[in-house]
């Protein structure tokens, strides 16, 4: 782990920022469509709002975890991870593009959790971010193992 006292380049400082706030948007987003996907249950016969609430909650869970091994970790690995899924999800966009207009009114809150979260990841491949990645770190006395 990185001494929190390390100063974070502005770049994976902004990264947390919207890739969290994008998370958050995602996940108030599913929790506000609640009562459409119980619309839905017939489909589903187990799918219940607890279980909503708790699948989004974990989600949000999920999309914390990078923040966290690239903001305290520097972990290459992570940075590749979030770019694989942002394209994924920018894929998805694409794919939707004729029934955008229907999704800015319908999910607004989706739609911006994409909005956020494609230009985060390209705040991790910056040369701010690149050197923040490649630096190895010397001792810190502050930092016991």
């Amino acid at each position: 782990m990185i001494a929190l006292s390390r100063k974070r380049p502005l770049s994976i400082n902004i990264f947390a920022v919207a890739f969290l706030a994008a998370a958050v948007l995602s996940c108030i987003d599913g929790l506000v469509r609640i009562p459409v996907a119980l619309k839905s249950q017939n489909a589903f016969p187990w799918l219940s709002r607890d279980v909503l609430i708790v699948w989004h909650s974990a989600w949000l869970s999920i999309a914390l975890i990078p923040v966290a091994m690239v903001w305290l970790s520097a972990i290459r690995f992570a940075r590749w991870m979030v770019s694989f899924m942002a394209l994924a999800k920018l894929a998805g966009l694409l794919i939707l593009l004729p029934a955008l207009p229907m999704f800015v009114t319908m999910q607004p809150l989706w739609l911006a959790s994409i909005v956020l979260g494609v230009p985060a990841v390209a705040m991790l491949f910056t040369p701010a971010s690149n050197r923040w990645f490649a630096h190895k770190g010397e001792v810190d006395p502050a930092v016991f193992e």
